[in-house]
């Protein structure tokens, strides 16, 4: 089964009664999938995950709107979810590993805060209760992730994570 990218339509009504069909695509379904492919590949770093919002459920339906493989077509090779998930992994490599301290993350549950941000974007929080990290990416004009943003937020004496909390 082949799948395509979805568009919203909506079809308006002239003066005339007569209807024509607006097309919309939403201009962040770019960064929503690596959004999503960063939140996939953390969750994968720890024993447990809880997640605290509901928007993960959004996003998961904009990765889930990518070929799992490799297609082409009008002679385009059309980036998949495997494609994205293995620049994530590269960032996180680059941007996250050795950034953060959470002791024994393999083995530890953490609830995930994810907070949409003015622009539209999301950051997502990762926290213990007693560790505790933020990421955000930072996008280019071309909807590609050029870097990870992080922040361990229990190095400050304010911790963010009771203010979003309560």
């Amino acid at each position: 089964m082949k799948k395509m990218n979805i568009e919203y339509r909506e079809v308006k009504l002239d003066n005339n009664g007569e209807g024509f069909i607006r097309k919309y695509t939403n201009p962040l379904s770019k960064t929503y999938q690596y959004e999503y492919a960063l939140y996939k590949a953390m969750v994968g770093r720890f024993g447990a995950v809880i997640p605290k919002s509901r928007c993960l459920n959004s996003l998961m339906l904009y990765f889930k709107e990518l070929p799992h493989k490799n297609e082409i077509e009008d002679g385009v090779r059309k980036k998949s979810q495997e494609d994205i998930l293995d620049e994530i992994e590269s960032l996180i490599s680059r941007d996250i590993i050795g950034n953060i301290y959470f002791p024994m993350m393999n083995i530890c549950a953490a609830e995930v805060i994810t907070k949409e941000e003015s622009d539209g974007m999301h950051s997502f929080t990762f926290t213990d209760g007693i560790y505790g990290f933020r990421l955000c990416l930072d996008m280019q004009g071309k909807g590609r992730p050029k870097r990870i943003l992080v922040e361990d937020i229990f190095d400050n004496e304010d911790p963010i994570i009771e203010k979003e909390i309560a």
